[in-house]
């Protein structure tokens, strides 16, 4: 399933100039495979002032606003970023594509999301927004089929497909519940109109996190 947007839902690309987050050497436990760092920013206007913030649980924004992830890998492991909309839809933001784990899958690489200097913006629709992010030792091919059938399933059949999709989800944050653990703050310098935090994530097979946008 590509990660582009079609017409119609929620997000839209908007070119906003940004520079590349900073490699910072970081260095995970032993005990750990599952590392990497991640960040997830919103460009938000304020009248004629516009802020890069943090987006954190439960944050608010409006209509307009700008959104964009960011990840980098510090050990092998898979990560996943899946958005699931007010309106019901799914969509596979990272990888970009399915492939991309054997093509384009590195070390040390900050990886865009979406890619280069796109934002996503938020559009009319309100109602909340959730962010699943899971990385695991093992790729999670469960998942990666229902989203495979989600994004071929007719329209119909789209609504059951992806309540099956975040049934799938949540059964799996449910089954990791006790093993995860926070992230560490990890302030990263770049040519960003502000200097973006990234968490550092170090677990043992598996992470996950769920980020809930409130749109009004």
């Amino acid at each position: 399933m590509a990660p582009y947007p079609r017409p119609g839902h929620l997000w839209r690309f908007v070119v906003v100039t940004v520079g590349l987050l900073m490699p910072v050497v970081l260095y995970a436990q032993e005990s750990t495979n599952v590392h990497f760092l991640w960040a997830f920013e919103a460009l938000v206007s304020e009248g004629s002032v516009t802020k890069q913030l943090p987006v954190r649980e439960d944050t608010t924004l409006k209509t307009g606003d700008l959104l964009k992830l960011y990840v980098e890998l510090r050990q092998p492991c898979f990560v996943y970023i899946i958005h699931h909309g007010a309106g019901g839809e799914l969509r596979w933001l990272f990888p970009y594509d399915v492939q991309q784990f054997g093509t384009d899958y590195h070390l040390s690489k900050v990886y865009e999301i979406p890619q280069h200097d796109a934002w996503f913006r938020i559009n009319e629709q309100a109602g909340h927004e959730t962010f699943y992010l899971f990385a695991s030792a093992q790729r999670l091919t469960d998942i990666e089929t229902r989203l495979g059938a989600y994004a071929i399933a007719l329209p119909s059949e789209q609504a059951q497909a992806a309540t099956q999709v975040v049934s799938d989800l949540r059964a799996l944050i449910k089954q990791h519940r006790t093993a995860i653990k926070p992230g560490r703050p990890v302030p990263i310098a770049g040519n960003m109109r502000q200097g973006v935090e990234a968490l550092e994530i170090s677990a043992t097979d598996f992470y996950s996190k769920t980020v809930t946008i409130e749109h009004r």
